[in-house]
């Protein structure tokens, strides 16, 4: 939709220009969001085709190279080969998923509860990250516990600025 600018008689687009962080962001969560849902459905329909008798298969290949990193995700593969496993994979991706497309949504369409839903979301996982990355200290863990937590950083502080103008504004 357009609407017709009120100083020159210029068209301009009907949505206010989104900063780039919060496009970075959107772009991040219908990818996330997305994926994830492939994923969830390329699983069940692999779970007919007995993939925990080849990741079972996969995880004893992994158990007898012995290094201490296929060791570790040969006992990954065979604790999520199992149904109740796969399944709960399955849903755990699905729900994520979802999750995240819902909050992409919300900050595509400009929905004023869209940051705080990020935030909330994102900012409710950070101390697991924490005691994960404690536990087993990896670069991925520290990379994916830095971008949500400058994730949560930024849309906290947007929306809270934002919360503020609207309450000058109002006054």
């Amino acid at each position: 939709m357009i609407r017709e600018g009120l100083d020159s008689g210029r068209i301009a687009p009907s949505h206010p220009r989104r900063e780039r962080g919060v496009v970075l962001i959107m772009a991040y969560k219908f990818a996330k969001g997305g994926l994830w849902l492939v994923f969830a459905v390329l699983l069940v329909a692999f779970m007919g085709s007995g993939i925990h008798d080849r990741m079972l298969e996969a995880a004893e290949y992994l158990r007898q190279h012995t290094g201490a990193w296929s060791i570790e995700i040969a006992q990954l593969v065979t604790r999520a080969a199992t149904p109740r496993g796969l399944w709960t994979v399955t849903i755990a991706l699905a729900a994520d998923g979802a999750l995240s497309l819902v909050e992409g949504w919300a900050l595509f369409h400009g929905k004023w509860w869209g940051p705080w839903l990020v935030v909330v979301a994102s900012g409710s996982f950070l101390p697991l990250e924490v005691i994960a990355f404690v536990r087993h200290r990896r670069a991925g863990r520290a990379a994916v516990f830095l971008i949500n937590a400058a994730i949560v950083a930024y849309l906290a502080r947007k929306a809270l600025r934002e919360r503020s103008m609207g309450a000058r504004k109002s006054s």
